[in-house]
């Protein structure tokens, strides 16, 4: 792979969308653009990619682009994951909103969330999984370092839940504090967490499973559904332990650790797919991922750069793990 090559490729590109023209010598020096009479020299342009940080970051950035191209194509499959994505939230909108409003909610939202479109969200969408898929085929590879770096870093464990819903948390009804009570009681009196939450907890998305949300680590987004507080909580418990009644969305929250044991996880992580925590957990691997590949720079500067923006962000997850 010629990465000087990569990079005038990205440069032309960005000059093309700002507007500028390229294609001239001046002085034996390659003009990539012209703007009001000043010419845009290759070399500088290239020298301030490779010796300032934010240049080298984008260039491993675009390496990386380049290899997941190569590597790891978008398929179909993760086509038609993208576009059922996007079928699903304008579907939502829909229902929200009216025909001539949702288009606009729906951009409005877009933007807000760093996407200039609905096809830039798809685009993403599909990068996202061919990124999913260079992680899986390293986390495969590597399996037992990376779940024992799982284990240590991200603390797994299997939470079980009850929800007790409130209309106002703040201020319960008698019935609602009645129940609540209840719940409080049954539990004290050691009747078994799994079979008190399929007669109790208000929760429809765990409530058949017995309160069972499965293994629980720090990528869990459980804030978004229940709350901070419920989320903090599941990974301070220990194995065998209740937590107290804790205030949440819509509701109180009582949670149970039913095991943090590493091989019981370890096992029923072993089908790595891109859903797998041990593709997420950790930002730093997709830097011992890159590492994997040979690519053959034909520029010194440019492998330089690249391997000391490596090189910081891997002696930064050795410092996280002291």
């Amino acid at each position: 792979m010629n990465i000087k090559r990569l990079t005038c490729l990205t440069i032309t590109g960005m000059m093309l969308l700002s507007g500028c023209s390229a294609g001239k010598t001046v002085n034996n020096k390659s003009v990539i653009a012209s703007l009001d009479g000043d010419n845009v020299y290759a070399d500088n342009v290239y020298s301030s990619l490779t010796s300032t940080s934010s240049g080298r970051t984008q260039l491993f950035n675009y390496t990386l682009d380049q290899l997941l191209k190569s590597k790891y194509p978008a398929t179909k499959a993760m086509e038609e994951n993208a576009d059922s994505m996007v079928d699903s939230i304008k579907q939502s909108y829909k229902s929200q909103y009216s025909e001539s409003e949702y288009e606009k909610q729906l951009e409005k939202d877009l933007k807000s969330s760093g996407y200039s479109s609905i096809a830039d969200y798809r685009k993403k969408v599909v990068y996202s999984l061919q990124y999913a898929e260079m992680m899986k085929n390293y986390v495969k590879k590597h399996f037992n370092a990376v779940f024992d770096d799982y284990y240590k870093m991200a603390t797994p464990r299997y939470i079980s839940i009850i929800k007790v819903s409130m209309a106002s948390v703040d201020a319960p009804t008698n019935t609602e504090n009645d129940k609540l009570q209840e719940v409080k009681d049954l539990l004290k009196s050691g009747k078994n967490f799994g079979d008190i939450a399929k007669s109790y907890s208000d929760d429809s998305d765990t409530k058949n499973a017995k309160g069972s949300l499965g293994i629980v680590d720090t990528t869990n987004s459980l804030s978004d559904t229940y709350g901070s507080d419920v989320a903090s909580t599941a990974l301070t418990l220990t194995a065998g332990q209740t937590s107290e009644a804790i205030k949440g969305t819509n509701g109180y929250y009582f949670l149970y650790c039913s095991s943090t044991d590493k091989e019981k996880i370890k096992k029923e992580l072993k089908n790595v797919d891109a859903n797998s925590p041990l593709i997420t957990y950790d930002n730093y691997m997709v830097y011992e991922a890159f590492k994997t590949y040979k690519i053959t720079y034909k520029d010194k500067a440019t492998k330089e750069a690249i391997n000391k923006v490596i090189n910081e962000n891997l002696k930064s997850r050795a410092e996280e793990r002291k």
